[in-house]
């Protein structure tokens, strides 16, 4: 069986006391025996400990935070994307999951795939509306 060559762009590489969860993630795919996989670590802080863990990540690139906004986020995941094409982007942390879901049209248009839920879908497990969830589900 030949294995599938992808590329991934994975972010949370925090490995310290509180761990970011990207580096499990980065383990976990590592293991797979289906993918011939090439994974680019996309980081907020040139301190993060999982860019240095030897045999981690092939590649690693600084990106802003979300809180910078939409427009000037993208234009870097775009610019990264133009350098070293990516087939998935597997965003690991809660401050980031907004931007993206908002993004998820722009990334589909350069064939950058993710897993995230819709808006509706994130709004609608929001901790506000628990009691509504709980009686539709």
């Amino acid at each position: 069986m030949s294995k599938r060559k992808i590329t991934i762009a994975i972010t949370g590489l925090n490995n310290t006391d509180n761990p970011g969860p990207g580096i499990p993630v980065v383990r976990g795919i590592r293991e797979s025996d289906r993918f011939d996989v090439r994974i680019i670590g996309l980081a907020y802080e040139n301190m993060e400990p999982g860019i240095y863990m030897e045999g981690a990540l092939d590649k690693t690139y600084l990106i802003p935070y979300p809180s910078v906004g939409i427009d000037p986020f993208m234009n870097r995941i775009l610019e990264i994307h133009g350098k070293d094409p990516v087939d998935l982007i597997i965003p690991n942390l809660d401050a980031e999951l907004f931007t993206f879901m908002k993004a998820e049209a722009l990334l589909r248009k350069h064939n950058i795939s993710t897993y995230l839920p819709t808006l509706e879908q994130f709004e609608e497990r929001q901790k506000g509306n628990l009691n509504s969830f709980g009686e539709k589900y």
